[in-house]
């Protein structure tokens, strides 16, 4: 033998702790989880950046939203009128109450009103009256209507 006989003894310990064919079965089970653990990173690392990637196309399409897009989210898919909403919101007072009284073609309308116009406050007896889609004259001569438009849709006031 040679000089460098103990150098490859010494070679052949270390692969004896990589190598899993030299100390088995626990080194082939350990080469496995470190296959595995390699791979779940490596997998783990493509998919978030793919998830960074189509988060900044959804930042950029939020971005380009105004603030109608922003405010009225979810009622546009309900079709409501975007400006009668703003006048009751322009209207009423902030910690006042409103009466909604909406006609038998708006009834998906009441659960997104009560969301927009917070914090005012549903009350079946408020002064504020918001008819959306119904008859104001129904309510008397009383109602001094303060806003109104061609679709229907009215704002107004009882005293009291």
């Amino acid at each position: 033998m040679s000089r460098s006989d103990p150098v490859v003894v010494r070679v052949r310990l270390s692969l004896g702790r990589i190598d899993p064919r030299m100390e088995w079965p626990r080194g082939f089970v350990r080469f496995g989880v470190a296959a595995w653990l390699a791979v779940t990173v490596l997998l783990g690392l493509v998919y978030f950046g793919r998830a960074v990637d189509r988060l900044g196309g959804e930042a950029t399409r939020n971005a380009t939203s105004n603030f109608d897009d922003r405010a009225f989210g979810g009622g546009n898919a309900l079709g409501v009128d975007k400006e009668a909403l703003n006048e009751a919101r322009g209207w009423i007072p902030a910690r006042g109450t409103y009466r909604l009284l909406v006609g038998p073609d708006a009834a998906d309308v009441r659960n997104y009103v009560r969301y927009f116009l917070m914090p005012r406050r549903p009350d079946p007896g408020a002064a504020w009256v918001l008819c959306y889609g119904c008859d104001p004259a129904r309510l008397g001569d009383e109602l001094e209507i303060v806003w109104w438009d061609a679709a229907g849709i009215a704002l107004g006031r009882l005293p009291g």
